[in-house]
């Protein structure tokens, strides 16, 4: 492990040569599948708090589901850093029966699927994003699916993947299948798995993400690594080459977006802004990398919205 002195001086010598300030990216210039809809310039919301499939007042046909995606490929094989400012509020049905709160989360991805920025999964559990292929999802989860997914809690971040296959918000591989209990009819029939999905999850964690408030991710990628920080703290580390794990265009791109699931725990599932660190040049240090993720853990990024 580098010592502080050693990652303070590696972010000077980067800052000499090139500066690592986050490139702004407007919420309007995003290409919106799904329930998706542009509320003000500031307030994307993926799912309202509300099932926007019924008849008389029941929920009929596929669950709700949003996305929203970069409309450009943007270049993902080298070190890079994202940040994003979420909130999910308005809860409303059926509660988590693990914290009360409700469902089902908020993920970001990077993806190559066929389907380009039209990609959209299925809603509710399946977070918006099961069923879309080659990609890496990480994952804001704030409703405990146990059985069908194997989710540790009703409030957690996992990285998940199956490589160029369909992504799924599973999380463990059980006798080929992808259910926590064996003795089950499996949760997607005639699909078989050699490896668990999820790169890593955390436990519980405090406060809950779907408490109303706003909250900030930043994802920091350095190739073999991807870190997870929630609210300035570091809450996840996984191995991830994304150059070997997926099929990126020309080698080095991908889309980057959002996606999110409800139903029957409804809630406002909302990004406030989004921006990504340019592309080190040469002259940049992973050491300087190691710096930025400081000064992030150390929240001094940029100013806070105001709840």
């Amino acid at each position: 492990m580098k010592s502080l002195s050693s990652i303070t001086i590696g972010l000077a010598a980067g800052l000499l040569t090139t500066a690592a300030v986050a490139d702004p990216i407007t919420l309007s210039t995003l290409d919106l599948v799904g329930t998706s809809q542009l509320i003000s310039p500031t307030l994307l919301r993926l799912t309202p708090n509300f099932d926007t499939n019924t008849v008389g007042g029941m929920p009929v046909g596929d669950p709700p589901a949003g996305a929203a995606w970069t409309p450009n490929l943007l270049n993902v094989a080298d070190p890079f850093a994202v940040t994003f400012d979420f909130q999910m509020s308005g809860g409303n049905g059926q509660p988590d029966p693990a914290d009360g709160s409700a469902g089902d989360g908020i993920a970001f991805l990077i993806q190559n699927d066929p389907r380009g920025t039209s990609a959209i999964g299925r809603g509710a559990g399946g977070m918006g994003f099961l069923g879309i292929y080659d990609s890496v999802a990480v994952m804001f989860d704030t409703y405990q699916n146990n059985y069908a997914y194997g989710d540790p809690n009703g409030n957690y971040i996992a990285v998940n993947t199956r490589g160029t296959d369909f992504n799924v918000p599973h999380h463990f591989c059980t006798d080929g299948q992808l259910t926590t209990d064996p003795t089950k009819a499996p949760d997607l029939p005639g699909v078989t798995c050699t490896s668990n999905p999820s790169l890593g999850m955390t436990g519980q964690l405090s406060p809950l993400m779907d408490n109303g408030a706003v909250h900030q991710a930043t994802i920091v990628y350095d190739p073999g690594t991807l870190a997870v920080y929630l609210d300035s703290v570091l809450v996840l580390t996984v191995p991830l080459d994304l150059a070997t794990t997926l099929s990126l265009q020309n080698g080095d791109d991908a889309y980057l977006g959002f996606t999110a699931g409800t139903r029957f725990s409804y809630q406002n599932q909302d990004i406030l802004d989004f921006s990504m660190t340019p592309v080190p040049e040469p002259g940049m240090s992973v050491e300087c990398l190691a710096g930025l993720a400081f000064l992030i853990f150390l929240g001094w990024t940029r100013p806070r919205r105001a709840v």
